[in-house]
């Protein structure tokens, strides 16, 4: 069963995720397609933000612009996550290396908790709390628009 405690910290980790869409891995490098696929999810958070958080365009602005700071440093916690994940899943691990790899995570997951906290601290300077007190559920309302219209669009590759 799913608390809300566990429900957030899934979000956590997915939504950022999923705001990388085509992520690759650092060596590669990213071909102009999915720059512009990611600046125009950015741009469509940008509006749905101010829309449901009645937001000035002002405010929208330096949402907009925190939040794309707090994802450059949250983008290197989410690959190590990815990554991670992926390596925990294709290994047999021993107990040792299994313990290692939950106390990364941890850690992993205490940073971007941090700069949740340090990018909430930035919004409220310029953006009343009256606006932000909502701003976990359209976030995760984001995220779930966002899961169901790249659903849709990998069935209609098929």
């Amino acid at each position: 069963m799913m608390t809300r405690h566990n429900l957030y910290r899934f979000l956590l980790v997915a939504l950022p995720l999923l705001l990388l869409p085509g992520m690759v891995l650092a060596q590669q490098p990213r071909s102009e397609t999915d720059k512009c696929g990611r600046e125009e999810l950015l741009k469509q958070r940008k509006e749905f933000f101010a829309q449901e958080l009645e937001l000035t365009a002002d405010e929208a602005t330096y949402l907009d612009r925190t939040l794309r700071e707090a994802d450059k440093k949250r983008i290197p916690l989410w690959r190590e996550l990815r990554e991670q994940y992926e390596a925990t899943r294709s290994e047999s691990l021993s107990e040792k290396q299994a313990t290692k790899w939950l106390e990364r995570e941890q850690q992993l997951k205490s940073q971007l908790a941090e700069i949740d906290d340090q990018t909430m601290t930035e919004l409220r300077k310029q953006i009343p709390a009256r606006k932000l007190v909502n701003y976990q559920q359209v976030q995760r309302e984001f995220a779930r628009k966002y899961v169901k219209r790249s659903q849709l669009q990998r069935t209609n590759r098929k």
